[in-house]
């Protein structure tokens, strides 16, 4: 992997992280269709994120690091027994700090032994029990159907999120400025599902926050913020997983690349997603991961069905030159 496809996932990484389309579903499809997946790959991949996490904390830094604060001063009325548990008498700070813990509580879905039954195993032979497994199985194989029902299954959310919020807004009933208890669990849960590529981690976890009551600015910023310690606790252990072999596949000046790129085009997404949000924009995605989605299942088929991998720079250029050395043996012939 070359400097070349480092900034051309780093923009996608970027873009997709933040904007409600899947960053895992396009650098998924983008490795698929460019014929980069190869070992290493998804290690490259787990270290974009870590561009990303940087993007959020340059843009919401004044808040997170009051939010730092009032976690530690939480901790100190815990131990000097002035603590308050009841939600309403506290400040919005110590609230949302609450949220925090209870929706990353909820990633631990993630790691339920539920599809240990259908019998699936990895490519290193492991049985499929967990999300975390299926979604480790699913960005390996060489299908893109699963991605393509994923895109689907957020164009879903996109879609009904919005229109939920006009129905509201035109009855007077906009959502609540403060993340409510039900809309931290539904997003903690979302945040758990959404480690499947092609469904959005941003969109699920903000659409859910506005299904369940949260005004859409207040859902949007929860969901950038109380993804910080689930994302970069996962990225970590996954790092000190990585194996050798993979190691050796990865050249870190071209990783440094990437992340500086991921790191760059997220903060300019972050602006665009909060414009977006603000003017009622969401379907517009949702229109686009629905198209997406249904050409990308179209495609998986296709090649279910020929029984090869179609690749932008691979597959089309191996055809051509099978077919040209064809064209060149006929005419031989009938020289002859």
């Amino acid at each position: 992997m070359g400097i070349f496809d480092a900034i051309i996932q780093g923009i996608v990484q970027g873009l997709t992280e933040f904007l409600p389309v899947s960053s895992s579903g396009h650098v998924s499809l983008v490795q698929h269709f460019t014929g980069t997946n190869i070992e290493g790959a998804q290690s490259f991949t787990l270290f974009l994120h870590f561009g990303t996490l940087i993007a959020v904390f340059i843009v919401y830094w004044n808040k997170i690091w009051a939010l730092i604060k009032e976690f530690f001063a939480m901790v100190k009325d815990l131990f000097t027994g002035k603590f308050v548990w009841k939600l309403e008498k506290m400040n919005p700070n110590r609230r949302m700090v609450i949220m925090i813990v209870i929706a990353s509580t909820c990633i631990l879905v993630a790691f339920l032994p539920l599809f240990g039954v259908f019998g699936w195993y990895d490519s290193n032979g492991e049985l499929v029990k967990s999300l975390k497994d299926l979604s480790g199985l699913t960005s390996e194989d060489e299908s893109i159907i699963v991605e393509g029902v994923c895109l689907l299954l957020t164009a879903t959310l996109l879609l009904y999120s919005t229109k939920l919020a006009k129905d509201r807004k035109k009855n007077g009933k906009e959502g609540c400025g403060e993340v409510t208890l039900k809309s931290a669990i539904a997003t903690g849960v979302g945040q758990a599902f959404a480690t499947m590529p092609g469904l959005s981690r941003s969109g699920t976890t903000t659409t859910l926050g506005m299904i369940t009551g949260t005004e859409k600015n207040a859902a949007l910023e929860f969901s950038f913020i109380m993804g910080i310690p689930a994302i970069l606790a996962a990225n970590v252990l996954e790092v000190f997983e990585i194996e050798s072999s993979a190691w050796d596949n990865l050249d870190m000046g071209v990783v440094l690349v990437g992340v500086a790129i991921s790191a760059i085009v997220g903060i300019l997404a972050i602006a665009g997603l909060k414009w977006i949000v603000s003017n009622d924009k969401l379907h517009y995605f949702g229109i686009y991961c629905l198209i997406v989605g249904v050409i990308v299942i179209i495609i998986g088929i296709a090649e279910l069905i020929r029984g090869e991998q179609l690749t932008v720079f691979g597959w089309g250029v191996q055809e051509a030159v099978s077919a040209a050395a064809s064209g060149d043996a006929s005419g031989s012939a009938v020289m002859m």
